[in-house]
């Protein structure tokens, strides 16, 4: 190829591509090589997610491995926060699948021209936490709520958009049908979602008293079912109530991880949870019944250092003055004052107004458009 003889290393000639497929450059390569790896590997973690979620008794649990260079490898043997996706420049970019998400509601090629927005892929409650700095190539941040937006713009000076919770452009891996006949078959059913580590930050809690908790909160909500999503680098837990249902979407660079985690919000009634974690926002965008989980989860942050340290350390604080809140608003007695109240408290962090259109989304992708709101308010 051209630009092998062209002597650059292997991250210019990908980032040369990149702008090649976005048409900024005059193209020297067809590229269709590239660009038939990553349809392999979005058709590979595909076949992954469906077998998972078609196998009947209903158990799904999507395999950690990674997908990279034409193969399956270990995630556990990558480093922390390793992406093999290059299907844009900003490798976090393609944790959870964002760009397929948001690509697919616009109707835009899945393999083709690169994004050139930053995209945050999960929640940040603070002021001073950050995903990425800006880049020189990113026309700004696409973001979920309107209060981080604002923050982005005011700190960086970039352009950042809200466009509301990444689980609305989800979509259920299973048909409406089958979602109908599972939930039939299952009966109210509670999502249960924990606080975990992740990267150098360690999360730890009583995992005894979370069962028990889980179980006290299933029999008083009426639910019949529960379903335990397990993170991917979380352990096996063997003293689960055996008629339990566990869950796990993967590692966080399968594209469809979203799809699966809508798959289940769908089959399920309600989320309980003792983490302000990007899952709360999904369960309320999704018209879920929220349930706190009165287990305090310990953060420790002996494996990070400096600014980073401080950074997370105020991250965290934050949450847990936000956990309080939301605890507070759950027990609310009338039900829908409850949900009401819950949802002014979330709504600034995931942004429930702010989902687009197809075209409207297709426009921003574009760069054909800005959202009439701006960055919105704080």
């Amino acid at each position: 190829m051209i630009l092998g003889k062209l002597g650059m290393n292997g991250r210019l000639r990908q980032r040369l591509r990149w702008f090649i497929r976005a048409g900024h450059v005059p193209p020297l390569s067809r590229l269709a090589e590239v660009d038939r790896d990553q349809w392999m590997a979005l058709a590979a973690y595909r076949g992954l997610v469906q077998q998972a979620f078609e196998l009947r008794p209903f158990a799904p649990r999507v395999s950690s491995v990674l997908w990279d260079q034409g193969a399956f490898q270990r995630s556990g043997d990558c480093r922390a926060f390793f992406s093999p996706g290059r299907r844009e420049p900003e490798d976090s970019s393609h944790h959870y699948g964002h760009d397929i998400q948001i690509k697919r509601h616009a109707g835009l090629p899945l393999i083709g021209s690169p994004l050139f927005w930053l995209l945050e892929h999960g929640l940040k409650v603070s002021r001073s936490a950050t995903f990425e700095s800006p880049r020189g190539w990113s026309r700004g941040y696409l973001c979920m709520g309107p209060r981080r937006a604002l923050w982005l713009q005011e700190r960086f000076g970039r352009p950042a958009e809200a466009i509301g919770p990444w689980i609305a452009y989800a979509q259920p891996l299973l048909s409406a049908a089958e979602i109908a006949g599972l939930r039939q078959q299952l009966g109210p059913t509670l999502l249960v979602v924990l606080a975990h580590s992740w990267d150098r930050v360690e999360r730890r809690m009583d995992q005894r008293a979370c069962i028990e908790a889980v179980a006290q909160q299933a029999a008083r909500g009426g639910y019949r079912s529960v379903i335990w999503l397990r993170h991917w680098q979380d352990p096996e837990l063997p003293d689960l109530p055996r008629q339990w249902i566990v869950a796990c979407n993967g590692h966080r660079s399968n594209p469809w991880f979203l799809d699966a985690m809508r798959t289940l919000l769908e089959l399920s009634d309600g989320l309980v949870s003792n983490a302000f974690g990007t899952h709360l926002g999904y369960g309320v965008a999704l018209g879920k019944r929220l349930h706190w989980l009165p287990v305090e989860a310990e953060q420790d942050l002996s494996g990070l250092h400096g600014a980073k340290a401080e950074e997370e350390a105020a991250e965290w604080s934050e949450r847990q003055r936000l956990s309080a809140e939301l605890a507070s608003r759950l027990a609310l007695p009338d039900p829908a004052a409850a949900d009401a109240a819950v949802r002014e408290l979330l709504s600034p962090y995931w942004g429930f107004e702010r989902v687009l259109s197809p075209d409207r989304l297709r426009r921003l992708l574009l760069g054909r458009s800005q959202l009439p709101w701006g960055t919105g308010h704080a």
